[in-house]
Formats: structure tokens, C-alpha cells, sequence
């Protein structure tokens, strides 16, 4: 059942991004800016979390700030309940980007990161890390050049899940997709510590 609703939440992403009206803002809060490292972990395992960070009341719209959109060229955004895993709707944001992508930013209250890590069905995981905090990089079997996502461990039971969504046949690189999708998940986690 994995395949079906992280493919439907990107195609839905895809889609809502083209019809986004431009001028759209959030009103996010200003955060230090972070860089993120990504490193390959021994199997599934994922590091010990260096603090949770509870995501029940944050507004997915203010995870990344004005000077953070710049950074990754998003110039709008817009708020939306998405199905990101199996179980229950979670509050995410689009941020709609200059030119032919979308980032979305949700914040999945009620499974955590280990749900990526059982039996993979359609999807190829990676334990990385962002910024200090253990995360999962996900792909879709057989659909590289589609899209690309990141699932930080920041509490017990719950997850930062940013996906990166190209709406053009122009990026294919799989690898430079996850580089933005990792990206963006970082400046989400710096300005989500600010928060707390």
C-alpha cells in the first residue's frame, strides 16, 4: 500500500502545483540557516535522535522562511491535508517553485520513519542523515527521474517528510532530485528547532 499513496501524493502534488495561482505566500518564521549532510548508514539502522521535536501544532507553512524559499527557489506556498503514509491525513505544505517543480513539507503525526524501513515494497529507502538527526530517503522502484523524499526522525512516532517533485521532464538525475529534496528537509529541520 506504500506505493499507492506516496505515487498518488506526487502526482497530486504535480498536478496542484501547475494550477497554483502565483502570488500565494505563507508567513514563515525566520530560522538560522543550516547546512545538511547526508551519509550512507550501516543498513537500517538509523542514529540515536539527538532530541524530539513534536510536530502536533507546527504549520508546515512555516517551516522554511522567506531567505530558506530563496535558497531553493520556491516562491509561493500553499497549505493541504495529504495521505503521505498509510493510516491518517497529516498537514503538509506546498511550496511552489520559479520554474517547473513543487517541494512538499508534511508533518506525519502518527507513524514514524521505521515504517520506510520494513519490507520496501515498491520503494527503495537509504538511511541518511540530515543535519544531526537520522532520516530515510525514499524513492520509487523503477521511477527514477519521478521524484524523491526525505523522512527525518524527530520524535517518537512521528516524521518530517519532504519531498522534492519535478512537474517537467527536464531533471531526471535521480541523484541531483534527492539533493534537493535532502536540502530543503534540512532548512525545514533548522527552522523546526527554532520552534521548540
Amino acid at each position: 500500500m506504500r506505493i499507492s499513496k506516496l505515487a498518488s501524493v506526487i502526482i497530486a502534488a504535480a498536478v496542484l502545483s501547475a494550477c497554483s495561482p502565483s502570488g500565494e505566500t505563507g508567513t514563515p518564521t525566520p530560522a538560522p540557516q543550516t547546512r545538511t549532510s547526508s551519509s550512507n548508514s550501516s543498513g537500517n539502522e538509523l542514529p540515536a535522535r539527538p532530541a524530539a521535536l513534536k510536530l502536533d501544532s507546527v504549520d508546515t507553512c512555516k517551516l522554511l522562511t522567506p531567505d530558506q524559499m530563496k535558497q531553493i527557489q520556491a516562491v509561493a506556498t500553499r497549505s493541504v491535508q495529504l495521505d503521505l503514509v498509510d493510516g491518517a491525513n497529516s498537514a503538509s505544505c506546498h511550496y511552489r517553485g520559479e520554474d517547473s517543480f513543487t517541494y512538499t513539507v508534511g508533518a506525519v503525526t502518527h507513524e514514524g520513519v521505521s515504517y520506510w524501513l520494513g519490507d520496501g515494497g515498491n520503494v527503495k529507502t537509504k538511511v541518511i542523515s540530515v543535519g544531526d538527526f537520522g532520516a530515510v530517503e525514499i524513492e520509487l522502484k523503477g521511477g527514477s527521474g519521478f521524484d524523491c523524499s526525505v523522512a527525518i526522525d524527530v520524535a517518537d512516532g512521528q516524521q518530517l517528510m519532504v519531498s522534492y517533485i519535478p512537474t517537467s521532464a527536464k531533471e531526471k538525475d535521480q541523484s541531483v532530485l534527492c539533493g534537493k529534496a535532502e536540502k530543503a528537509a534540512g532548512l525545514a529541520l533548522a527552522t523546526l528547532k527554532t520552534l521548540k
